[in-house]
């Protein structure tokens, strides 16, 4: 069903954490991951949605209910990266792993929110499927000085906003 909603896009997969260990037709906390075969079906997905404030809409009928607005999340691979200041040196005894990261959540994002928190950000990635590409749940903060990393490892836990998801979560 989601993918005959979604296939005049371009030729996809619907995937959602733990797929192959459920047996249910639906994803059973009410999202799924669309995988299509080209970016350009991305585009046409998008430009076919209605924005309301920073959200993409799409409008989508089931045997059950007609029209009803779905959320459309865009992941571009581009944003699982980002560097904060490139001339300073990545040192991984300076990188913290953050869990319970909001999937939409981008690396410039953790960057920032970390960077406010406890300074000395040069480096943030968020973790992603090695073959579908999308956001894991987790990411990883690497920072210039041993005194941020210092404060960010004592914290053991950061409030990362995004939208209306909230979480605290934990760092090691």
């Amino acid at each position: 069903e989601i993918t005959a909603s979604f296939r005049r896009f371009g030729p996809l997969v619907v995937d959602w954490p733990h797929k192959a260990e459920s047996k249910s037709y639906f994803p059973p906390k009410g999202y799924a991951f669309l995988l299509f075969q080209d970016e350009s079906s991305v585009q046409q997905l998008i430009d076919a949605c209605i924005q309301d404030d920073d959200k993409l809409y799409l409008c989508v009928s089931s045997p059950t209910i007609k029209d009803k607005p779905v959320q459309i999340r865009p992941w571009r691979l581009s944003d699982a990266d980002f560097v904060l200041d490139a001339s300073l040196p990545l040192d991984p005894r300076k990188t913290v792993f953050v869990g319970g990261v909001p999937r939409p959540l981008k690396a410039a994002e953790l960057a920032m929110i970390m960077d406010r928190l406890y300074g000395g950000v040069c480096y943030a990635g968020i973790d992603t499927d090695p073959e579908l590409k999308y956001p894991k749940g987790a990411g990883r903060v690497a920072f210039s000085n041993q005194q941020s990393y210092i404060a960010a490892i004592s914290a053991r836990f950061v409030q990362l906003q995004h939208g209306d998801i909230d979480k605290r979560v934990c760092k090691h």
